[in-house]
């Protein structure tokens, strides 16, 4: 479905940027908007962010590993997940006082060392089975919650249950999880 917008990417055309605008741009939205909140300005930013990302980088991506979407996905949870931090920081220096509730706490950056990446790809590989053995509506809360950061209300009203159920739920999940990344890693 996107071939057209990778085949602009590797030529190096703008019109990859536009077109992936047109398709993304609420999707995008979306993913940052549940990282970022209500923070207007730094969403607009970090849409742009998103762009110039894909625009740089996007030649070297190998798109035959994941889809476009899922690429475009990940690299606007990251680069939101990073304008958080900055914005995090800025916030602490000014005195401010941040939510402690934050999943913010759990991302590490493995970016700088060669090992720990390596180590945290093994780890991902390892989770990846995992929650391809859940349900789908399983899979769909824990990457809501975990991966896009939703707040449990924004989860219940999308996924019609309440806050106690997805509560509950994910409770359940997590303890699931764990136990089956153990075995995971002990085979």
């Amino acid at each position: 479905m996107d071939q057209d917008i990778i085949e602009l990417l590797m030529s190096r055309d703008q019109k990859a940027i536009e077109l992936t605008a047109q398709r993304y741009e609420k999707l995008l939205l979306y993913i940052i908007s549940s990282i970022l909140g209500d923070r207007r300005e730094l969403v607009d930013e970090c849409v742009n962010d998103v762009y110039l990302k894909l625009w740089t980088g996007g030649q070297a991506y190998d798109f035959r590993k994941a889809s476009f979407r899922t690429y475009l996905k990940a690299i606007a949870r990251n680069t939101a997940l990073n304008s958080l931090r900055r914005a995090r920081r800025l916030e602490e220096l000014e005195g401010g006082e941040w939510e402690k509730d934050t999943l913010l706490d759990a991302y590490i950056d493995y970016s700088q060392d060669v090992e720990k990446r390596m180590v945290y790809q093994e780890e991902i590989e390892v989770m990846e089975r995992v929650l391809h053995k859940l349900k789908k509506k399983d899979q769909a809360l824990i990457l809501r919650r975990y991966f896009y950061l939703e707040s449990v209300k924004q989860i219940a009203a999308a996924m019609k249950m309440s806050e106690n159920a997805v509560n509950s739920r994910l409770s359940r999940l997590r303890g699931k999880l764990k136990r089956s990344y153990e075995r995971e890693v002990q085979r």
